[in-house]
């Protein structure tokens, strides 16, 4: 703490420990000393976790808007995110009708509303945002905004030809959100699924990339407990339903891009 700059001694430090253990918002046990009497060591409670989640979002929250614009002007990253999509257009339907589906609270307004300008650059037919109820108030001509959920989608079968979903899995209704973007779209389709890495079952002996740690206090805005999920899981839910399906890795915005188009009809399923 020193070599940051933090002045700061250790019988400074020990009762703030103390307080917090009293708040128990840490933990303290009894190890074996390198050389001379045993040492106390301090680990983060669940409490612990929480209030320090709580005081980070919002900072990160900022920090990531500034990463966002900065890879808005890195050509190199949007030359290799543009090379990706270009993959994937040829079953896409530009100039139909496209659905974007938000999660509650995953990204701030400002950064939503970065998102959405990237989107509209793309997409030239008509365009449905299906967002939390009474958030972002957005006035364009080219969008049309819909009171819904990731879990409720309101448009009626079979009527979109493209699909993005920004995917905050929900413990025990994971699946939920890719049956709605599956039952709205008109075959063949597509289907783009944005998943942060966060959210994704990870070893855990290896450590949590930053942009993954990022995305992990983010997604704690959804206001809902979330779960993580599997690849092959995903995938093969998806594969039942399309004939076609690719994961495709996106370090460098610490998500996964989940691609499937041509729907398979019901009646051949």
């Amino acid at each position: 703490m020193g070599d940051q700059g933090l002045d700061i001694r250790i019988n400074h430090l020990y009762p703030v420990l103390k307080r917090m253990e009293a708040d128990g918002l840490v933990a303290s046990s009894s190890a074996p000393g390198e050389r001379g009497p045993r040492r106390l060591v301090y680990r983060l409670t669940a409490a612990g976790r929480r209030r320090l989640e709580k005081q980070l979002v919002d900072a990160i929250a900022v920090v990531r808007l500034a990463y966002l614009d900065h890879l808005a002007n890195d050509w190199t990253t949007m030359d290799r995110a543009l090379d990706l999509l270009a993959r994937y257009l040829p079953q896409a339907r530009p100039n139909g009708r496209s659905v974007m589906v938000v999660p509650p609270g995953y990204l701030s307004e400002v950064n939503f509303r970065w998102f959405l300008g990237q989107l509209l650059e793309v997409v030239g037919g008509e365009l449905f945002l299906v967002r939390p109820q009474g958030t972002f108030e957005i006035e364009d001509p080219r969008l049309t905004l819909l009171d819904g959920a990731e879990t409720y989608v309101p448009l009626r079968d079979g009527y979109v030809d493209n699909v993005i979903l920004v995917w905050v899995p929900r413990k025990r209704r994971w699946s939920r959100p890719l049956e709605e973007c599956t039952r709205v779209l008109r075959p063949p389709g597509i289907v783009a699924i944005i998943l942060p890495d966060a959210l994704l079952a990870r070893d855990v002996r290896r450590p949590t990339g930053i942009g993954a740690f990022m995305e992990g206090f983010r997604v704690k805005r959804t206001g809902e407990e979330v779960g993580e999920v599997q690849l092959e899981k995903v995938t093969g839910f998806l594969e039942e339903r399309f004939r076609h399906v690719s994961v495709e890795p996106v370090p460098e915005l610490s998500f996964h891009l989940l691609i499937a188009w041509d729907k398979i009809p019901e009646t051949s399923a």
